[in-house]
């Protein structure tokens, strides 16, 4: 069953530990700049923060569009990780993704995503205020739809 995360701005504090435990997770430092997640303040509504992070979509046009297929989702899981070892840093998946999740790793020279922790997301584990959670993709879409105001 694939699980995508899903983020609920009513109970989002803006903590921001999610990004710290995300960058201390793959690279063994809180640092905000090396989040794969990030908050940040909501423009229509004050005190309320929206998360911006990999959907790991259905299709996702970041695997379409890599020249060197070092992109792939995960058939089972619905992962869909970077492979750094083929990645060649042209940064086609940053300037492609809708919402602009990859983002480029300046030392590494690679472009970096979320990768769900191998499924079982820290920041998921340590959101104290339940904000972030795992769910089955149908799930998260049905939600989505109805805080949208639409049937699902």
């Amino acid at each position: 069953m694939q699980k995508v995360l899903l983020h609920n701005p009513e109970k989002c504090s803006g903590c921001t530990l999610c990004m710290l435990i995300c960058s201390f997770s793959h690279f063994n430092v809180c640092d905000y700049a090396l989040s794969s997640i990030k908050i940040v303040n909501d423009p229509g509504r004050k005190g309320r923060f929206i998360a911006i992070y990999c959907s790991h979509c259905e299709f996702p046009i970041c695997e379409a569009s890599c020249p060197k297929n070092a992109i792939k989702k995960d058939k089972e899981t619905g992962i869909v990780k970077i492979n750094s070892m083929l990645c060649i840093g042209c940064k086609t998946c940053n300037v492609l993704c809708p919402i602009g999740v990859p983002w480029f790793h300046e030392k590494r020279r690679v472009s970096i995503k979320c990768d769900l922790c191998g499924g079982l997301p820290y920041c998921v584990r340590f959101c104290s205020t339940g904000a972030l959670t795992l769910v089955p993709r149908e799930e998260a879409r049905a939600k989505v739809l109805i805080a949208g105001g639409l049937k699902a």
